[in-house]
């Protein structure tokens, strides 16, 4: 796998995908700080100092070489530059070539594609950059809309712990889904 560093935004037909800025706060907490968009995710809504803090790191993180790295680019409206949701990138395994993939949108943005057209654009990013082996997203299987973006994607159920993590106050489960480079490779993007 290459050394990548995310300096260029990614294009898409209505997307860009790029580092995150302080001003991009506002936007972010309008969906972070929601219970409904926190539902399957690791953490609570988040308050506005919290965004920024967030905001802060992500801004710091742009070069995926090694096990744990991890980029967070906004997704971007074209048309108004409204960002409306994140991408996340991370290096699962270095040594096995291996790069986890993550998205959160707006709800008010839901069901118009967005997430599948930043979520194949950053995987085409992990396999036509970075070269990547395998590419997977690992979710909250009770997420129906993500399990449905997986195999949108392209992506096949590897894995579905049971309350293999603590989240929360509760334990919880890890669905698995999964593609290879030449699963991708045969893919018609």
């Amino acid at each position: 796998m290459r050394a990548t560093e995310f300096t260029r935004p990614i294009q898409t037909e209505r997307l860009t995908l790029r580092m995150p800025i302080l001003e991009d706060i506002d936007p972010i907490h309008a969906f972070q700080s929601r219970e409904d968009v926190c539902t399957y995710l690791l953490y609570e809504p988040r308050d506005r100092a919290t965004i920024e803090e967030k905001i802060t790191e992500a801004a710091t993180k742009s070069r995926l070489e090694n096990s744990g790295d991890w980029i967070q680019p906004t997704i971007e409206r074209r048309d108004d530059q409204q960002v409306i949701g994140l991408i996340y990138l991370n290096i699962d395994s270095a040594e096995h070539q291996s790069v986890e993939v993550g998205w959160i949108l707006h709800p008010d943005y839901s069901g118009q594609g967005y997430a599948t057209e930043a979520a194949s654009a950053a995987v085409d990013f992990a396999f036509g950059t970075m070269g990547a082996h395998r590419v997977i997203a690992k979710l909250d299987p009770a997420n129906d809309a993500s399990v449905r973006l997986c195999r949108r994607l392209g992506m096949r159920k590897e894995a579905h712990y049971l309350e293999d993590i603590w989240v929360k106050g509760e334990w919880g489960d890890t669905g698995v889904y999964a593609m290879l480079d030449r699963e991708w490779s045969a893919t018609d993007r």
